[in-house]
């Protein structure tokens, strides 16, 4: 379990985080959104002591961020950022994803079994594991990234903008693995940051909504998406599902909200079922 107590951050003399409270349980998927600028990289960044707050606390499993030892609370958290270039290095990408495992001095056999696990877990094939990680696609380097960070065994896994720059096969093959991994990893916790309306409706349990530094907004798709005017003064709009509905009902069809692809193509089923018989 993360939890953040009103946590209060600021840099260059402007506020970024303020009062920020939030409580990770395992076992869920969580979405951060937000416009850009209102604070989300920030925000991810204080679950694992990338950075400390200078007002509150967090805590990991109950240990302060403040006092804990850092490589303690790295093991249980970990972070893929954005662009995946900003994690790999090494000349070989199984060299990489062997990088963590070696630094928590596990012996080789165990490194071998992390990185190959690590591997499959994001479809990486084993041909590539002597292949540079800078050769590979976008799609690869950011499933890498990924490799890399499971290879530790992180009780909670943290994305920056999963999908971004992603052709959408690589995305949906990208939502397929993390649906995989958190329910392979029974009691684990994924918290991702998207841009993506859409995105954080067909993944999360909970979404949170932060704006000029503060949560404005938090539950399931359905209550948050709900609030439209809120998340219009937020600078945020509906998923794509939602607005093919609020367009159907325009035209005079009877559709229920649906916030999500899955419960917008069952509502459509339901139409179109209705109108044939």
């Amino acid at each position: 379990m993360i939890q953040l107590e009103n946590v209060g951050f600021s840099y260059g003399g402007g506020q970024i985080l303020n009062n920020i409270s939030m409580t990770l349980e395992g076992g869920k998927i969580y979405a951060l959104i937000g416009r850009t600028g209102s604070g989300k990289s920030t925000l991810i960044r204080h679950l694992n002591g990338l950075l400390l707050p200078q007002n509150g606390r967090v805590l990991v499993d109950g240990e302060d961020t403040k006092k804990a030892d850092m490589r303690h609370i790295r093991r249980k958290v970990g972070i893929v950022f954005q662009y995946p270039e900003q994690q790999l290095f090494a000349e070989s990408v199984y060299e990489d994803i062997a990088f963590g495992p070696k630094n928590l001095g596990l012996d080789d056999d165990e490194i071998h079994k992390r990185v190959e696990k690590a591997m499959r877990e994001v479809s990486l094939s084993r041909e590539l594991c002597e292949r540079s990680p800078f050769s590979l696609s976008g799609g690869e380097k950011r499933r890498a990234a990924l490799a890399g960070v499971l290879a530790m065994e992180p009780q909670t896994l943290v994305l920056d903008e999963p999908s971004a720059g992603l052709d959408p096969g690589s995305a949906r093959e990208l939502y397929s693995i993390l649906h995989r991994i958190h329910s392979e990893q029974i009691g684990s916790t994924i918290f991702f940051v998207s841009h993506s309306m859409s995105e954080a409706a067909m993944l999360a349990d909970v979404i949170f909504v932060l704006d000029g530094g503060e949560i404005v907004l938090s539950g399931s798709a359905d209550e948050v998406f709900s609030q439209t005017d809120a998340l219009k003064s937020a600078g945020l709009g509906l998923p794509q599902s939602a607005e093919l509905m609020l367009e159907l009902r325009s035209r005079g069809f009877k559709t229920e909200a649906a916030f999500s692809p899955e419960a917008a193509a069952r509502e459509i089923l339901q139409l179109i079922q209705k109108n044939l018989y």
